[in-house]
């Protein structure tokens, strides 16, 4: 038996399991870890406001679907459940709480609870990838730029370039930059730059940026340009949702010729590969908002 989002919110996007002996025995058999939420009861309006900020993010959910076997065990409830919450001592009153667990039950990194957002979530992922020496995929591993941004804990800046198509890419390549975007401030070129600060320092971004006769632009308002990373923008990849920092690699590998598809996610490379996205109303579907863009893609291509 499983359960998901259309059967309770609270669950998020995810489609778990509901039997803890069942997920156990698909790890042993798959060798994969198992990610094992002890949630409340169902229908609690707090814990579905919670869920759906850190359950729900699309390319976390692929992530878990492809890397995990996750199982939902509920902790108002007597029987197995109830059994389960003794098994690894989780008291019954405490917040929702995740574990990360071997096919043989043992913890890989400490379980997540008290913390609901995405940040939190992709940093215990990112914890099981590590301590298992396994590595993460490549769109993954883009995305904790990307959820930096939304947690606010990158840093911004703009320059003034003679063309933002080549500073888009050419600023892409410099360490710590999770994403780019050309634009306008005052009628003027714009590269705007998010910045990944515990990679790199912004003085050398500033230097690089001075070397290619990039100026820091100051005052005005940024408004992205209609048609951002304007080498992806020619090409099919315009269809897919994407996060900032997939477009921006996308965008830079192109020119460069590298390999594009090696930032996508399973299901935007079956997207790209069948067409299914092509006849879409919006033809720069890139450009949204993952989570909204994802949705679009979901449906017509029905994604479960």
């Amino acid at each position: 038996m499983t359960i998901s989002a259309r059967d309770y919110p609270e669950l998020g996007e995810i489609l778990w399991l509901r039997d803890y002996d069942l997920a156990m025995e698909k790890a042993r058999q798959t060798q994969l870890p198992v990610l094992l939420l002890f949630h409340q009861a169902l229908g609690c309006s707090t814990y579905v406001a919670r869920s759906q900020t850190y359950l729900t993010h699309p390319l976390i959910v692929e992530c878990i679907r492809e890397h995990f076997i996750p199982v939902a065990v509920c902790k108002s409830r007597e029987g197995k459940d109830a059994g389960n919450l003794r098994q690894l001592n989780e008291q019954s009153w405490n917040n929702p709480a995740a574990y990360f667990l071997t096919p043989d039950g043992a913890p890989i990194i400490d379980k997540l609870a008290g913390r609901y957002d995405p940040l939190s979530l992709y940093e215990s992922l990112r914890g099981v990838f590590g301590n298992l020496r396994r590595d993460m995929p490549k769109y993954f591993d883009l995305l904790h730029g990307d959820l930096l941004i939304d947690a606010g804990f990158s840093t911004r800046v703009c320059f003034e370039t003679p063309c933002f198509w080549s500073g888009e890419t050419s600023l892409a390549q410099v360490p710590g930059v999770i994403a780019t975007n050309g634009g306008w401030i005052d009628g003027n070129e714009i590269v705007e730059v998010h910045f990944d600060p515990s990679k790199g320092s912004i003085f050398e971004l500033e230097a690089i940026a001075r070397d290619q006769l990039f100026s820091p632009a100051h005052g005005g308002r940024f408004e992205v340009d209609e048609m951002p990373q304007y080498y992806l923008s020619k090409t099919n990849y315009r269809f897919l949702p994407l996060t900032r920092s997939q477009r921006t690699k996308i965008n830079w590998a192109i020119p460069y010729r590298s390999e594009p598809e090696q930032f996508l996610s399973p299901s935007q490379r079956a997207w790209r590969s069948n067409g299914s996205l092509e006849d879409s109303i919006n033809a720069h579907l890139y450009t949204e908002d993952i989570r909204d863009a994802w949705a679009i893609a979901a449906v017509r291509h029905c994604l479960p």
